[in-house]
């Protein structure tokens, strides 16, 4: 039996170019693309449609624990990653937090075995460090090695925020042998502040939450990441992104020759503040998040980041909390509603309707947001991200012309709701293949639990961040 696929007939996009072609699979992995490509396998008629390399989200959370409130996010790496093959994503980087008190390898070997049983697709984990320590640091040379090179970090949040001493000195270690730091940046005296005033004030509707993070938290805390990690050597990611001064400073570091990139998310390119009028009630809950939506201004810039090429790459932040059950904690309370949106099966379809087909942005920098340039960051180019030949054959179809109004119950996540109910959207894959093998067909899922593979990441070279 022929071990091959031919994807006939399609429109071949890359992060460079598209074009007219064939895309033959062999192996598991791109044996070829060209015209008038033959084979004795698998003949898969994509005439009208793109072909491209799977969606990379690199900032997602599965099983991820809210300890305060008893609870985790309503995916598992099963249910979350079959949403995901069928939203077009062949690779997670999901992520490990650590204790207090335990090592980082502790941190990995906890968290590997259920990802593990349950994937549908390849994946990576950033390691969260909340506890810098000498012997941590000292871990981290060793974790680079074997294939996990980014390290995220939290600037606000108790249990978890970590200080400018502790960033200068994680700074330094990835620095020095090969890794990368991703920042969660919010002031966390400012947003700690805020919530007390409002709460001493009895303001404790859903809509509280977006005043207690207005921007200038996050631009702020932006800056002084930049400017520790330039003291240190470091190449950073900053993760979502969501206003025009944030981007600013990002942009101002990159035209220094900084090794800085910067990350947006759908919510901040296709809502705004609007989800928390308060005329909506404890509605504005489902769209409670941090950094939370901002002004129409400051979409506008992000997406004007993205066409600069200001900010590198668009992430989904899956963090599913279901309204009914979870986000209900905190109606009485806006800061006991747990952060977060799902979004890692509508990411590229929202991407594609508001990028691609509204002109905003061409196929080429699609591909490159959502797949190419998160390759690059975290280590994986050119074996995920590319069509080049002897890469892993994850690829994705499109019908640039098929439109799906988004209903929560016809997606695949554990979830009662969606923030984008009822949109119109464009992009949501008809085939996805991972490593050559189909596990998304005609929109419908067929992939086994726990096929997914851990993906050995390389050290980061910072002069080829995107």
């Amino acid at each position: 039996m022929s071990n091959e696929i031919l994807l006939r007939g399609g429109t071949v996009a890359t992060a460079s170019d598209s074009f007219e072609g064939d895309v033959l699979v062999r192996d598991g992995k791109v044996a070829e693309v060209g015209n008038g490509l033959e084979t004795s396998g698998r003949v898969i008629d994509v005439s009208n449609q793109i072909v491209m390399p799977g969606g990379i989200d690199t900032h997602v959370h599965h099983s991820h624990p809210i300890v305060q409130l008893g609870i985790e996010t309503a995916d598992d790496f099963h249910s979350g990653t079959t949403a995901a093959a069928c939203g077009g994503v062949t690779t997670i980087i999901d992520f490990a937090q650590q204790q207090m008190g335990d090592s980082l390898q502790q941190t990995l070997d906890r968290r590997l075995p259920s990802v593990e049983e349950n994937a549908v697709i390849d994946y990576g984990l950033h390691i969260i460090v909340t506890d810098v320590r000498d012997d941590c640091l000292g871990e981290i040379a060793h974790l680079v090695k074997e294939g996990f090179p980014s390290f995220k970090l939290m600037m606000t949040y108790a249990g978890k925020r970590v200080d400018d001493a502790g960033l200068l000195r994680v700074f330094e270690a990835v620095a020095e042998h090969g890794g990368i730091a991703y920042l969660h940046c919010e002031n966390d005296a400012a947003v700690s502040h805020l919530v007390k005033k409002h709460l001493s004030r009895g303001e404790t509707g859903p809509h509280f939450h977006a005043q207690s993070r207005p921007p200038l938290v996050e631009a702020e805390a932006t800056h002084r990441a930049i400017c520790l990690a330039e003291i240190a050597g470091a190449p950073v990611c900053i993760a979502h992104v969501t206003n025009g001064r944030a981007v600013s400073h990002i942009r101002a570091a990159r035209e220094r020759g900084l090794r800085v990139v910067g990350e947006t998310c759908p919510q901040y390119l296709m809502l705004t503040d609007e989800v928390f009028d308060p005329s909506h009630g404890f509605e504005a809950a489902k769209f409670v998040c941090s950094p939370p939506m901002r002004e129409a201004k400051h979409r506008n810039a992000l997406w004007a980041a993205l066409q600069a090429g200001s900010l590198q790459q668009v992430a989904s932040d899956h963090a599913p909390f279901r309204f009914a059950d979870q986000k209900a904690l905190g109606r009485d309370d806006f800061t006991r509603i747990p952060n977060g949106l799902p979004g890692i099966e509508t990411r590229l379809p929202l991407v594609f309707t508001g990028g691609v087909k509204s002109g905003r942005i061409p196929l080429s920098k699609f591909v490159e947001l959502v797949s190419t340039n998160p390759a690059k960051i975290f280590g994986m180019y050119p074996t995920k991200g590319s069509l080049e030949a002897g890469a892993d054959a994850d690829l994705i179809v499109i019908d640039p012309d098929r439109e799906i109004e988004v209903d929560p119950s016809a997606l695949h996540s554990n979830m009662d709701y969606s923030p984008y109910q009822g949109m119109l959207l464009s992009g949501f894959p008809t085939w996805t293949l991972s490593r050559g093998e189909v596990v998304v067909e005609a929109g419908n899922p067929v992939a086994e639990r726990g096929r997914g593979n851990l993906v050995k990441r390389l050290p980061i070279d910072p002069t080829t961040l995107p």
